[in-house]
């Protein structure tokens, strides 16, 4: 389940904007200038998958809250999800949670939020609003993903019956706030995930 909550700002991705591509089973990123690779048999989505699941997200998390939706719709104007990788099919009957990872790029033009934990704050105060139960670490962190910092905030929920942990990592990139997001539901599925985006690499 997608359920990113993005900032509201007003500016949308502008034309030179770089989505990245897949090849080789590596995702390279020239506008953001950085590479990461993909582990072999895990399933990179699709745009259309990845906006299906976006608006399965938004439909369980905002429900009938229009004036919400409609601000989380306008949002999508300025956020690029770049990449989503499960580590297995998603139309597949396996057992257990099918933990995943995100990497989505907000507009924020002259919002003045000048570090990571500027936008999760924004974030944390959106997902409040919305119908899914999230308990929120009490204290953003920093942590360096690769080779540059992030913050930190972590966020539990339940889905679909699973109790789902999620770690979202942010850094304010060229005017974007550029951001992880893993999903697991246990330690070993979050120290899998953590060992792939650590292999991320700033040019």
């Amino acid at each position: 389940m997608i359920t990113a909550a993005a900032c509201q700002h007003s500016s949308k991705i502008p034309d030179n904007f770089d989505y990245g591509k897949m090849e080789n089973g590596v995702y390279t990123n020239n506008y953001f200038d950085f590479e990461i690779p993909v582990p072999d048999k895990w399933t990179v989505q699709t745009k259309e998958q990845v906006q299906q699941l976006r608006k399965q997200g938004e439909d369980s998390a905002y429900g009938d809250n229009a004036e919400l939706k409609t601000k989380i719709k306008a949002a999508d104007i300025q956020t690029a999800i770049l990449l989503t990788v499960f580590k297995n099919k998603t139309d597949s009957a396996i057992n257990g949670f099918n933990y995943s990872f995100i990497i989505l790029a907000e507009n924020l033009d002259n919002s003045g939020e000048k570090e990571g934990k500027d936008y999760l704050a924004h974030a944390k105060e959106i997902m409040k609003q919305s119908n899914v139960s999230y308990q929120f670490s009490p204290e953003f962190y920093s942590e360096k993903i690769g080779n540059k910092k992030f913050d930190g905030m972590d966020v539990s929920l339940i889905a679909n019956a699973d109790n789902v942990q999620q770690s979202y990592y942010s850094r304010i990139d060229r005017n974007f706030a550029l951001s992880f997001i893993i999903s697991y539901a246990s330690n070993e599925q979050k120290t899998e995930l953590k060992n792939i985006i650590n292999k991320i690499r700033f040019r």
